[in-house]
């Protein structure tokens, strides 16, 4: 798999074009580089298969919307997945659990008001 066609293709699946990048790099932000240098980093052939994780595990690509793609793995089968920008609803409910209370209880809203949860 070449990871720039990869890349280039998640970021149109996005939504997103090349010039919407604010830079690549690190997940923390403490490297970074813009989509210009970036194009030449990324050209490189690796194997997406599974086995070991071939790239960085914190490697993002950040829009200038908020909005990043995220490396994941699974067995050594690498991709990029998409994470939206962060959006503050108008209004939120207030909540005072966050320990799951059964296996099934994963999210802060089945485990605040697990009666709501299953209707949605």
């Amino acid at each position: 798999m070449n990871l720039l066609g990869e890349t280039k293709d998640a970021i149109s699946q996005s939504g997103h074009s090349t010039d919407d990048v604010r830079f690549v790099g690190s997940r923390d932000g403490k490297l970074g580089i813009p989509w210009s240098q970036a194009e030449k980093v990324l050209d490189i052939d690796y194997d997406d298969g599974y086995g070991g994780q071939e790239i960085a595990a914190d490697l993002v690509v950040v829009f200038t919307d908020g909005g990043f793609l995220r490396r994941e793995e699974y067995d050594g089968s690498e991709w990029w997945e998409y994470e939206p920008p962060f959006r503050v609803p108008e209004t939120q409910k207030p909540f005072k659990l966050v320990k799951l209370t059964s296996y099934r209880t994963r999210l802060l809203v089945e485990i605040n008001y697990p009666m709501e949860a299953t209707e949605e």
